[in-house]
């Protein structure tokens, strides 16, 4: 991590510390962990000016303890094991009590699935499959859920859309949205796609938003 990288962060980690109970450099650890989950504890108190990894390690330990750092994980590249579709469902009801029903069916659906097949949601297709990401039941202005996934192919996910989501849950309307490219994932500024956007819209290649967006998608 550059001098530059590192103070941006502090910065970062100073704002968030004046809104929560946590000091800056706890949260410096957590901003840094976000990029990348497998650090080293040497490595982050290089980072961090500290002379060994113990006081890292001390943090570390106490932020898991208070459930702050749920768990460490990975990000898969999820186009090189076939699921290149990334997608949004928007499953909108008429009511907070048609939702709710919704809700419960769809709890009870995935208990059963948990305890017969495991804990990653799969449904194949016809020619292909489709994975669930997320599920959000939400409340507010409207009252919808949200279901985030990837899927094998844009048609894949259109027939889990109309075909499946339909038919397990008749009195929902459903929009379906693709996902071309991204900016910021999991709370971070994508560098590089930042940086292939920003070459792609300086240089002008497109005059038109539809020719702009199809050879975004080629290029993603």
């Amino acid at each position: 991590m550059s001098d530059d990288t590192q103070n941006r962060n502090m910065r970062l980690a100073k704002i968030l510390s004046d809104f929560s109970r946590h000091d800056e450099i706890e949260i410096a650890i957590l901003l840094r962990l976000l990029v990348n989950s497998n650090v080293t504890n040497a490595e982050l108190a290089k980072i961090l000016k500290f002379k060994d990894g113990n006081s890292v390690s001390y943090r570390t330990r106490s932020m898991q303890n208070e459930g702050i750092i749920d768990r460490y994980t990975i990000i898969p590249n999820w186009k090189k094991i076939g699921l290149g579709t990334e997608f949004v469902i928007l499953a909108e009801a008429e009511n907070e009590e048609q939702l709710l029903e919704i809700e419960k069916t769809h709890v009870l659906m995935a208990d059963e699935y948990y305890s017969k097949v495991g804990d990653v949601v799969l449904t194949p297709t016809l020619s292909g499959f489709v994975v669930l990401q997320d599920v959000y039941h939400c409340f507010g202005d409207k009252t919808m859920a949200i279901i985030i996934g990837r899927a094998s192919s844009d048609q894949d996910a259109a027939v889990y859309c109309k075909n499946y989501l339909t038919s397990q849950y008749p009195k929902i309307k459903t929009s379906l949205l693709i996902n071309k490219y991204r900016t910021i994932s999991d709370f971070i500024i994508d560098e590089r796609s930042i940086k292939r956007l920003k070459k792609f819209f300086l240089e002008g290649n497109a005059t038109e938003p539809i020719d702009l967006l199809e050879d975004l998608s080629r290029r993603s």
